[in-house]
């Protein structure tokens, strides 16, 4: 079992935008099982038939994304669940500028967000963050920060900016999570 970046965003978005308009759940749960790359979810085959001719799935606490091995969500969440209370003290204490949260909009408005972009926003802002937590710790929580104060004002943006932000977390932080991971 392994962890999967896409189940953290997903889990800490649900876990910080607790209270949100339908439109941001159906983003964020078209995102979660998004072009047919979730194989199963919660579930497994249980081999039984239904009397409406479906299979019943069972809940394994286990995600499988095409290709992938099976992911552990429990995990995930929990890493999810750290992340957020990590980036709650951080808001606390840096108070993102609503400009920096609207450059990420604008950027993805006008097809320019991308990694790199991200990367220079997180790395900006970890420069003015305060002492005492892992750089790329802080880098992931920046990243997880923006991404839910971008799509909380834009909901409709949801899908991009969060597979920005997916493969941003994978290439540069993977490792960090792994550590995350083996700490729980």
């Amino acid at each position: 079992m392994s962890l999967n970046v896409k189940t953290i965003l997903v889990s800490y978005l649900e876990i910080d935008i607790k209270n949100h308009k339908d439109e941001f759940w159906e983003e964020l749960s078209w995102f979660a099982r998004e072009e047919g790359k979730l194989v199963a979810q919660m579930g497994r085959n249980d081999g039984d038939l239904e009397t409406d001719g479906n299979v019943q799935l069972r809940s394994t606490g286990t995600i499988v994304y095409e290709g992938e091995a099976e992911v552990d969500e429990e995990l995930c969440r929990r890493i999810a669940a750290q992340l957020a209370e990590m980036g709650d003290k951080l808001e606390r204490e840096m108070r993102i500028k609503p400009e920096v949260v609207n450059g990420i909009v604008d950027a993805m408005l006008n097809h320019t967000l991308n990694e790199e972009y991200l990367a220079a926003t997180v790395q900006s802002l970890v420069q003015t963050a305060p002492p005492g937590v892992e750089q790329e710790l802080m880098s992931v929580a920046i990243a997880l920060i923006l991404t839910k104060k971008a799509v909380t004002n834009v909901p409709s943006l949801l899908h991009n900016i969060c597979c920005t932000t997916t493969h941003f977390i994978e290439r540069n932080y993977r490792a960090c999570l792994e550590r995350l991971a083996r700490q729980r």
